[in-house]
């Protein structure tokens, strides 16, 4: 899993507003087939009789909040209305489709023919009496409303909408029709979370079910789901009834994908998290008894909350006079809420100084001295010669010191390597980030006679590396005047 978010030493006031999901949900169904045998017309199914002949519900679902803790707000918005044209609103309880020009411009009118609208504390919904004019392939409904967030003020004007459609008879008349999850979220912890879609072919007599095969594409509908990596890791496929509502767990992720090229009997396919970024797009094939092969695309959200990392110091934002040290400690939020356990998250610690250049912590142990080691003769150019004081340091090519000279100005350079109580720089090599230009080599010899020598973290680059929630302690030796702590945050 690659970094999910960064963070720096930084005090902000978030008064952002949290973020808002809608959409509108269609009971039986948004599509509808039409079929006409000389006088005798169809529709399947027919919205004049279903749920109890109230009509087609169309039902409008608000949510604040990420989808684990989403909270539905639907009856708590101002200004709520349906329209089919973000201008017009549609109101009115068991009014006739004749009573409403863009209802009329949809929806067959006629005797018993109408139409409900319902906005109250419970949320919003509206009942369709009839069935769509077969010269209007789709059309949009819109939901609207404005929501203000009680802790900002903020208001937000949430828009949704649902397209209807009706297919006729012939090549049309049959149809895959997905149901299932249209968005997913991704998990902040070690449990990841699935999403599961289901197809349906539809003919006119209802949802077929008999001698069916399926294939399943990824990649905006150009690469098949099968047997292999990486796909394995990612999806996995199952059998819903078509009574039934589609569920998966991360246990059906590798199951029953078929080899490549080939179709299977399983109607259901269960998608990893780690699938979806941003969007995905997908599509499936049936195939009936007659091979002949039928197709939808279908899309999954990434509904996630933005992650940001808070760093807490112990000892504030101030050191006195180059002394003492504070522990810093990682925080992570997912949206407004903080994730409770850091349990397999991992930090990567990056140290920049006051002038915005990188530089690496020191490694208190090998330095050995609070205050680092004194410098008692130096050579010049880019394979310097360093001389320090106390006990032998053992150095490994590749390792970084921080050199100080006596007036302050600090230095990070790349060891070759290291004698006695000597050490020799280089032209970085494993270090690709340091460089002559930001930190230069020694211009003088003994210039840097009377400074301080450190040894910096050891094959980190310079960087510190921690898991969970522990804490990197940064000390006076670290902060020439200024540093900034930059934390990237990888989640499990």
């Amino acid at each position: 899993m690659g970094i999910v978010a960064t963070g720096q030493l930084t005090i902000v006031d978030n008064n952002d507003a949290r973020p808002i999901t809608a959409y509108i949900s269609a009971t039986p169904g948004p599509q509808q087939a039409f079929s006409k045998d000389e006088s005798s017309v169809a529709y399947t199914p027919d919205w004049t009789t279903v749920n109890s002949a109230a009509g087609l519900l169309l039902t409008a679902k608000v949510y604040i909040g990420g989808i684990g803790a989403a909270v539905d707000i639907t009856g708590q918005l101002s200004n709520r209305r349906w329209s089919m044209d973000l201008a017009t609103p549609i109101a009115g309880t068991a009014a006739l489709i004749s009573s409403s020009a863009p209802m009329t411009a949809t929806f067959v009118s006629g005797a018993g023919m109408t139409f409900t609208t319902v906005h109250n504390a419970g949320g919003s919904t509206m009942n369709i009496k009839s069935n769509m004019l077969d010269s209007v392939p789709s059309d949009v409904i819109y939901f609207e409303g404005d929501y203000t967030d009680p802790v900002t003020g903020l208001t937000s004007h949430v828009v949704a909408q649902i397209t209807l459609g009706v297919v006729k008879t012939g090549t049309n008349s049959v149809f895959v029709l997905t149901r299932g999850t249209d968005a997913i979220e991704q998990a902040t912890g070690a449990t990841k979370n699935v999403a599961v879609v289901a197809a349906d072919l539809i003919r006119a007599a209802g949802i077929d079910t008999t001698g069916l095969t399926y294939r399943w594409f990824e990649a905006n509908g150009a690469t098949q789901i099968y047997n292999a990596a990486p796909f394995t890791t990612k999806y996995g496929l199952k059998t819903t009834a078509p009574a039934a509502a589609p569920a998966g767990a991360l246990g059906d992720i590798g199951a029953n994908l078929p080899a490549s090229g080939a179709f299977n009997t399983f109607n259901t396919l269960v998608i990893h998290e780690s699938a979806i970024t941003d969007i995905g797009v997908f599509r499936v094939e049936v195939k009936d008894n007659d091979g002949v092969v039928y197709q939808t695309y279908f899309t999954i959200t990434d509904a996630s909350d933005p992650y940001d990392v808070k760093l807490n110091s112990s000892s504030g934002d101030k050191l006195q006079n180059g002394i003492g040290s504070t522990s810093i400690v990682p925080e992570v939020y997912y949206g407004s809420q903080r994730v409770a356990s850091l349990t397999g998250w991992s930090f990567l610690w990056t140290l920049y100084n006051r002038l915005g250049l990188r530089g690496a912590f020191i490694d208190t142990t090998r330095t050995a001295v609070a205050g680092g080691r004194n410098i008692t003769a130096s050579t010049t150019g880019a394979s310097a010669v360093i001389t320090y004081d106390g006990a032998a340091i053992t150095f490994a090519a590749g390792n970084i010191i921080k050199a100080v000279y006596a007036n302050g100005q600090e230095r990070f350079y790349e060891v070759l390597s290291g004698s006695g109580n000597t050490v020799t720089i280089r032209t970085p090599v494993t270090n690709t980030w340091l460089n002559f230009t930001d930190y230069p080599a020694p211009a003088v010899a003994n210039d840097l006679v009377g400074g301080k020598l450190f040894v910096c973290t050891g094959a980190s680059g310079g960087q510190q590396t921690t898991s969970g929630a522990a804490a990197i302690v940064v000390t006076g030796d670290e902060v020439d005047a200024k540093a900034r702590i930059y934390c990237e945050a990888t989640r499990p």
